[in-house]
């Protein structure tokens, strides 16, 4: 089974179920603002783990209207289909 903890793991199957949960802001000691993701994804050629998890990112801080930078990946979940 591939590690998909490893940010550099080629996504080779041609679709996953993933879950995430990431941060509204930066992250702080104590409570943080956080919001659950799910979704699936489809990797085009040449697709990593840290492919997938930059766009998750992004797509989070294009919703909320706040830095790609601000946006912390608290934990992530990712399984073939």
């Amino acid at each position: 089974m591939p590690d998909y903890s490893d940010p550099k793991t080629a996504l080779t199957a041609t679709s996953y179920a993933w879950t995430a949960t990431l941060t509204l802001g930066p992250a702080q000691h104590g409570s943080n603002p956080s919001q659950d993701r799910t979704g699936s994804y489809s990797p085009p050629p040449g697709a990593t783990v840290g492919t997938l998890l930059d766009g998750i990112r992004t797509i989070h801080a294009k919703e909320n209207q706040i830095p790609v930078s601000d946006v912390t990946l608290v934990r992530s979940s990712l399984r073939e289909k």
